[in-house]
């Protein structure tokens, strides 16, 4: 059917229109608050979030806008565009995902890496790391860690006979399981066996497998009493967690790197484990866990002798 003039004209007011509303709604997301914080949509990222704006809407006297965009590239262009102001990230994730480099497992050197790329590229800036290293770990029931005198992935060597399940990721990728026995010279009795992420905790728990593959703040691994091992050899690569944020907005608000700096080295693995664990166990909201982790936070800094 052929449109008239009139229609078409009709048509393109509309699109126009649209254009126009998506314009203003942009606009409107960058100037409701001072900073915009993203996240990524797991719980570690909205927790770190949500510790973050709280501690610089109190602290800084700043307005502060949430906003979860989900993917590790959704959250990285939106600061490169400016949508975001900062977000939490990852140092192993900036290194593998968004620099295309080798995973490191030292943490100096990663860091040292990292901001030596975004210094080339400009724009962005990392603030020093708030403690956690969330990254792959094994572990096992804390009882038959302490009967066999396991404590290391070192001594897993003797002990052959363990029965081990990992997803199919970490049974295949090389920062995983193949890569690892290598390292270590691990020789395991059976191979280990492909299990969903889900049932892997159930696996070790009810006893059909001895060692799981693990991330190193899963809150799982508090709820069923789990022992992760420590990695002596450094084989597994870094995620330390830092605010990433734009160096326009670092100059425009210094308070911000003043008071997100008061966070580096207080949010260790098993003080984030806790965190994520009230959240994804116990169903206490982000927000409470948040003001409850910075109000702690404050009281043991105030004690602390200057």
């Amino acid at each position: 059917m052929r449109m008239t003039k009139s229609v078409m004209a009709g048509l393109a007011l509309a699109a126009l229109l649209v254009a126009l509303a998506g314009a203003l709604a942009l606009t409107r997301l960058n100037s409701r608050g001072d900073l915009v914080i993203g996240a990524k949509n797991f719980t570690e990222s909205r927790v770190l979030m949500e510790i973050m704006a709280q501690l610089l809407e109190s602290d800084a006297k700043l307005t502060v806008d949430r906003r979860e965009l989900g993917s590790t590239t959704l959250c990285y262009e939106g600061l490169a565009t400016g949508t975001l102001s900062l977000y939490p990230e990852y140092s192993g994730t900036l290194l593998t995902d968004i620099f295309k480099q080798p995973p490191l497992s030292n943490p100096e050197e990663a860091i040292k890496k990292v901001k030596e790329r975004l210094k080339a590229e400009g724009k962005l800036r990392a603030l020093k790391p708030f403690g956690l290293n969330d990254t792959y770990v094994l572990a096992m029931k804390s009882e038959k860690a302490k009967e066999l005198g396991v404590a290391k992935i070192s001594d897993l060597k003797h002990h052959p006979e363990l029965k081990a399940g990992f997803t199919s990721e970490f049974n295949q990728r090389q920062d995983g399981f193949p890569g690892l026995a290598r390292h270590y010279g691990l020789e395991m009795k059976d191979a280990p066996v492909d299990l969903a992420p889900g049932h892997m905790y159930a696996a070790v728990d009810g006893g059909q497998v001895d060692i799981i593959s693990a991330f190193s703040t899963d809150a799982r691994i508090r709820k069923f009493n789990l022992q992760t091992l420590e990695d002596d050899r450094q084989f597994f690569p870094v995620y330390q967690a830092l605010p990433l944020i734009r160096k326009d907005v670092a100059a425009e608000f210094p308070r911000v790197v003043e008071v997100l700096s008061s966070l580096a080295g207080e949010i260790d693995d098993e003080t984030m484990m806790k965190l994520n664990h009230r959240v994804d166990v116990e169903g206490v909201p982000v927000k409470e866990v948040a003001r409850q982790f910075i109000e702690q936070f404050k009281k043991e800094n105030a004690a602390e002798p200057k």
